[in-house]
């Protein structure tokens, strides 16, 4: 997909297309979806000053998706700062992306940083962005700081969602604890969050074990 991409880019001027940051981004896209992460950082040096292209918000997360998913969680924490230099503000989409990336290689510390900064500059979490703290704290068997985010969660007028609630009987049937693991369920359908596959398929697995 990329080299076709990248090919119809470089043809655009023949076409009478201009090449604008929606294309450079069209091709930063494509990358992604051909796993061809390190191609992203390439583009970033050589297009925009050869193109007078300059780069927007949705270039850098696509930039920020592409390091996270590359697991280079470092380079996507020194892009953050790239950003702000560039005098663009990340969005929910950014700080997310780099959350996730954070918990995911358990760096809780800088995970903490990063959700004091947004909230300092007002870039308001969503419900994704709880999911993301909470599976980061089951993953590392915190069940207690994951219970209190789960109340933080309702507290603050959102809405648990499935993700939220799977998050939490997979730890309860992970650790054995079908009790628990029921209680979450009956939570979520009293909630009326209607459970998917995914929930069934943990509790059939426990049951079958």
């Amino acid at each position: 997909m990329y080299d076709h991409a990248r090919k119809l880019f470089d043809e655009m001027p023949q076409l009478d297309c201009q090449r604008t940051v929606y294309s450079f981004n069209v091709l930063l896209e494509s990358c992604i979806r051909s796993e061809r992460y390190d191609e992203i950082g390439l583009l970033f040096r050589e297009l925009p000053e050869k193109l007078s292209i300059v780069p927007d918000l949705i270039s850098y997360n696509l930039a920020m998706k592409a390091l996270c998913k590359a697991g280079s969680v470092y380079s996507a924490v020194l892009l953050m700062d790239e950003i702000e230099k560039h005098g663009i503000k990340p969005d929910i989409v950014t700080c997310n992306t780099l959350l996730k990336a954070l918990c995911d290689s358990k760096r809780f510390s800088e995970a903490e940083n990063l959700w004091v900064m947004m909230e300092k500059r007002n870039i308001l979490p969503n419900i994704c962005s709880y999911n993301i703290r909470l599976r980061g704290l089951l993953k590392v068997a915190e069940v207690s700081k994951a219970i209190q985010l789960f109340e933080e969660i309702v507290k603050k007028g959102f809405k648990p969602d499935k993700f939220s609630y799977n998050n939490m009987i997979k730890v309860c049937v992970d650790e054995g604890n079908l009790e628990q693991a029921n209680m979450w369920y009956q939570k979520m359908v009293q909630n009326d969050c209607l459970p998917d596959s995914a929930t069934f398929h943990m509790l059939i697995l426990w049951l079958v074990t």
